[in-house]
């Protein structure tokens, strides 16, 4: 059960009317460059345009010096570091949207 605190993220952010995805790394985008600098994880985000289709309009990665699971207790409590890359305002208003895998039915 104390995995899914682990689970990816959904949060809303009003002022940019986007949605944001945000996740642990699986480790696959960590080049010998980045484990040169002293870089051994990173969160992934992937920011979502409020609009028909809910296109992908940006998203990166915070590169961490120290593992997610140390760094955090939850992918809960990342979202200020993402608001930061993303928008260079931690403190930005958002709504959690949900966590883990989201599907919809039509």
């Amino acid at each position: 059960m104390g995995e899914r605190r682990y689970e990816d993220v959904f949060i809303y952010v009003p002022s940019a009317r986007q949605i944001l995805r945000i996740a642990e790394g699986n480790g696959m985008n960590l080049l010998e460059e980045d484990e040169a600098e002293g870089y051994v994880d990173y969160i992934y985000y992937d920011q979502h345009r409020l609009s028909v289709g809910m296109p992908e309009c940006d998203g990166g990665q915070v590169m961490l010096t120290e593992m997610f699971r140390e760094k955090f207790r939850s992918t809960a409590e990342a979202i200020p570091t993402v608001l930061d890359m993303a928008y260079g305002d931690k403190n930005l208003k958002y709504v959690i949207l949900g966590k883990g895998s989201i599907t919809c039915k039509v």
